[in-house]
């Protein structure tokens, strides 16, 4: 039969056979638990997982506390305890890997504590608080597995774009190309088509038709550069009169460059070495002005929404793109948190389409998929379809008002734990 001994209770043959050996066992495993998720408050750096393993420990001490009494009441006299190896061991990992690492074997334990439970004596008093903390934690597992992916997505982007931006970067000057705006105008005006005609055909015509402005979310070297700048969280868009810059910079542009060509006939802008040097000077310019705009407004994508001559080009060829997001309307309204207006690098007002049953049908839409992938209900997602973006919905600043407040975390429900 069981004994209670200094710091654990033996069970010969599988069970207790006795009550007081039955709540011995079950005062240990609660004790167990109530240790291991302390320890992994005090690992984790998420206020959100923080609280929800406070709220575990603490049920998980109410429920040892009990076993306590009934041990008291029946003479025992309830041991010191000290943290077995198996709650040493998940602790150890969670501080090498995190705690949403170790959380799927966590609520496997506890499962199988309740079954014990269920075994032991179905009247036991926790029984029906420990099944359903054990599919509370099951569920907060995959859920919290789910977000690990997400950000998992998010850096893969960011890793993505830079990797590419550069093979393109890296392509165009061996290739002698200048695929930059002024290249357009040079190959337009000398009949050029090979180079930065064919480009623009390709990456801001007819890949826009189909997937909008994948260009500025995956592809473009500035953004590469931008994009692995600090300030992910994008603050409200400044007025209006700053949004038209980027037209001035387009033309700016193109009057440079058809000047130069009308009146100097100057033509060695698109192809060659006179191409390369624009190229690269262009760039450095685009790169200089792109990281004064991010620090000076906490915002990566800052020359994006207010000085890119090229986005005035892709707003036009994407508004037909056949991909654009789209979400569940009931489901984003229910959505207390709402992380994809902060999320979203271009600060576009997400729920405010999809609460109105339309797809993302802003120009300014780079299909970055920020949004899909810190969406806490998982409700948006790239749909296919005919519509035409123009209608802009974006997270504005009032006049007179400084930028956002700190962004809101995402909001996890702990108030089904007993």
């Amino acid at each position: 039969m069981g004994v209670v001994t200094a710091n654990r209770v033996r069970v010969v043959r599988g069970r207790p056979a006795s009550t007081t050996d039955r709540f011995a066992q079950h005062w240990r495993q609660e004790m167990e638990g109530a240790a291991l998720f302390a320890g992994l408050a005090a690992i984790d750096r998420s206020p959100r997982r923080r609280r929800a393993y406070l709220r575990l420990a603490e049920v998980e001490a109410r429920h040892a506390a009990r076993f306590a009494q009934e041990l008291a009441r029946a003479g025992v006299c309830v041991p010191a305890f000290t943290p077995g190896w198996r709650t040493r061991w998940l602790l150890a990992l969670a501080r090498r890997f995190g705690t949403v690492a170790v959380l799927p074997r966590i609520a496997l334990l506890e499962r199988a504590d309740a079954r014990g439970y269920r075994l032991d004596d179905p009247d036991l008093a926790p029984y029906d608080e420990e099944a359903v903390n054990a599919q509370w934690l099951a569920e907060f597992a995959g859920f919290e597995a789910g977000e690990a992916a997400k950000r998992l997505v998010l850096r893969g982007r960011r890793a993505v774009i830079g990797l590419v931006g550069a093979t393109l970067f890296v392509l165009s000057v061996s290739l002698a190309r200048n695929a930059q705006l002024e290249g357009l105008v040079f190959g337009l005006l000398g009949g050029v088509l090979v180079g930065p005609v064919t480009h623009y055909l390709l990456g801001k015509g007819l890949i826009a038709l189909g997937a909008g402005r994948v260009w500025c979310g995956w592809a473009c070297w500035t953004a590469a550069l931008l994009d692995q700048l600090p300030y992910r969280s994008s603050p409200e868009w400044l007025s209006p009169p700053a949004r038209r810059v980027r037209y001035a910079t387009f033309g700016a542009t193109v009057a440079l460059t058809a000047g130069l060509f009308l009146m100097t006939g100057y033509d060695r802008g698109a192809v060659g070495a006179h191409a390369v040097a624009w190229f690269v000077a262009g760039n450095a310019l685009y790169w200089l002005a792109g990281v004064a705009l991010a620090v000076r407004l906490r915002d990566n994508r800052a020359f994006c929404k207010y000085a890119c001559p090229v986005a005035v080009v892709l707003r036009i060829t994407a508004r037909p793109a056949l991909l654009k997001v789209a979400g569940n309307a009931a489901a984003c309204e229910a959505c207390r948190s709402q992380p994809c207006i902060r999320q979203c690098p271009m600060g576009i007002d997400v729920p405010g389409y999809v609460a109105s049953g339309r797809r993302l049908l802003s120009s300014e839409c780079i299909m970055c998929q920020h949004c899909v992938a810190v969406c806490p209900p998982n409700t948006l997602g790239v749909s296919v379809g005919v519509d035409l973006a123009g209608e802009e919905r974006l997270r504005e600043r009032p006049r007179g008002r400084p930028s956002a407040a700190a962004p809101q975390e995402v909001v996890v429900d702990t108030s089904t734990l007993t």
